[in-house]
């Protein structure tokens, strides 16, 4: 009866086989970053699209409706108009809501502040005959207020904060069990100087 490979000539196998895909891994191309294109543009109503010229249209950054940014870092109304970290989507929700004509711009970043969400709207806030397009909103300002107002009771931005609040809570339990655990294996030190006399 024929035997099969003993036990050391089946670990030299698969030290080799892995040697090889290790070999493969190594030399097949690393593929590069590529950085998002902050020209992107997304523009509402989407029927618009290449038709609306944006840089002629007020620009409105998420730290301009920051209640926890500092006038320094960008914020333009008052704190009690604010909500708390406002995103593009969700200034983009209101300015649909309010049926303002608006480009969406997501890869661009506010000079003054590093560590802000990125993206700003760009909102056609008078038509072509310098008219408001909405009663309630005349100008950039009125707009930032009505946003500051209406955010917070956006559904999208309930759903937002709750995924991140548990995120928050999984990292934090994490954290808490590997410092745990950290600590349970220096309390365990083996050598004569941990035993008992």
């Amino acid at each position: 009866m024929p035997k099969g490979p003993s036990k050391r000539q089946q670990k030299l196998a698969a030290r080799q086989q892995q040697a090889r895909q290790e070999q493969q891994y190594e030399q097949e191309p690393e593929v590069d970053y590529a950085a998002p294109d902050p020209n992107t543009k997304i523009t509402w109503p989407r029927t618009m699209a290449g038709q609306v010229d944006a840089g002629k249209l007020p620009a409105v950054w998420p730290n301009n409706i920051n209640k926890l940014k500092t006038i320094q870092k960008g914020r333009r109304i008052a704190k009690e108009h604010a909500c708390d970290n406002p995103i593009v989507q969700e200034m983009s929700e209101v300015c649909q809501f309010l049926k303002l004509t608006h480009v969406i711009e997501p890869y661009k970043v506010i000079p003054r502040d590093n560590a802000a969400y990125g993206g700003r709207l760009r909102v056609k806030i008078l038509d072509d005959e310098g008219k408001p397009v909405h009663e309630e909103v005349t100008c950039r300002m009125d707009l930032m207020r009505k946003m500051g107002e209406l955010i917070p009771k956006l559904t999208v931005r309930k759903k937002r904060i709750e995924q991140e609040l548990s995120r928050q809570a999984d990292y934090r339990e994490r954290v808490e069990a590997y410092h745990e655990k950290k600590a349970l294996k220096n309390g365990k030190k083996k050598g004569k100087g941990n035993r008992k006399k």
